[in-house]
């Protein structure tokens, strides 16, 4: 939200919910960030407090995140089955407010977590518009991340998933110096032709170290997708295994701390 062309105005907000209208590629919208009550006698007040800040809005309206509800037992799986009475308050503020679900992709189980003796998993995070913000980004959708570091699936909604990424500027990372596989990368670059200008040499080196750091970012990428994946598993199975959670966790937090550093060092070069 900090780049200039999107404006963000905050509206109405509460200890569960955050209404903002944002202006987005000449586009005015309005987003509903929800943190549903975790008492079920305390809801309703949160639905009907956000159905009134709403009354009357034709313009498109999105609300996302964690509703701390769900609307039929399909979307829980382990513990007891609920009541179909217990839902209707939820689907009633849907049903009322004229909310879909916006079009979204992966593992929908969101939420992972003891109740009493049941291990549970159940969609209590979700992306839901009026049919105004449907037309309005007919490409928009959602999609469920890995859980990781929460005991729920990060949510990423997509406003315009056609817009594509240019390509960096190349900058010589100083912490390769002293790298002794880097001393010999430039050597042999350097001298693969002896009558060229300087320009072919620099040329040249600045070709195989970005072809070297791209095979060595490649690498890292495969493994920590590996273990990702095998995190992923542990985290959605019924019956997870504590001790290889903690150990593709540990691996994990080491992997981005590592990632964290480059990213702040770039910024600082940008920054500088």
């Amino acid at each position: 939200m900090w780049q200039e062309t999107v404006e963000v105005e905050i509206g109405a907000f509460s200890p569960n919910f955050i209404d903002a209208k944002i202006l987005f590629q000449t586009v005015s919208s309005w987003s509903t960030f929800v943190y549903g009550a975790p008492q079920v006698e305390d809801r309703q007040k949160v639905w009907d407090d956000i159905s009134a800040l709403a009354a009357g809005r034709d313009e498109a309206w999105l609300l996302s995140s964690d509703f701390n509800e769900f609307l039929d037992n399909s979307k829980k799986r382990g513990g007891p089955v609920r009541p179909e009475g217990s839902f209707i308050p939820f689907r009633s503020f849907v049903s009322q407010n004229g909310l879909w679900d916006v079009s979204h992709s992966g593992n929908m189980f969101s939420w992972r977590g003891h109740r009493h003796s049941h291990f549970i998993h159940s969609r209590l995070d979700r992306a839901l518009a009026n049919v105004t913000w449907s037309e309005t980004f007919s490409d928009g959708r959602c999609r469920y991340l890995r859980f990781e570091g929460s005991d729920h699936r990060p949510l990423l909604i997509y406003f315009d998933p056609t817009k594509t990424r240019g390509k960096g500027v190349f900058r010589f990372d100083r912490q390769l110096r002293g790298k002794e596989e880097i001393r010999d990368l430039i050597s042999d670059a350097w001298q693969a032709q002896e009558r060229e200008s300087l320009f072919s040499k620099f040329s040249r080196c600045r070709r195989y170290l970005i072809q070297w750091t791209k095979d060595q970012m490649e690498a890292k990428v495969k493994v920590i997708k590996e273990k990702q994946a095998e995190l992923e598993k542990e985290l959605s199975a019924l019956v997870p295994n504590s001790s290889c959670i903690e150990s593709i966790t540990g691996f994990l937090a080491s992997a981005y701390k590592e990632e964290e550093a480059l990213w702040r060092q770039r910024s600082r070069i940008q920054w500088l």
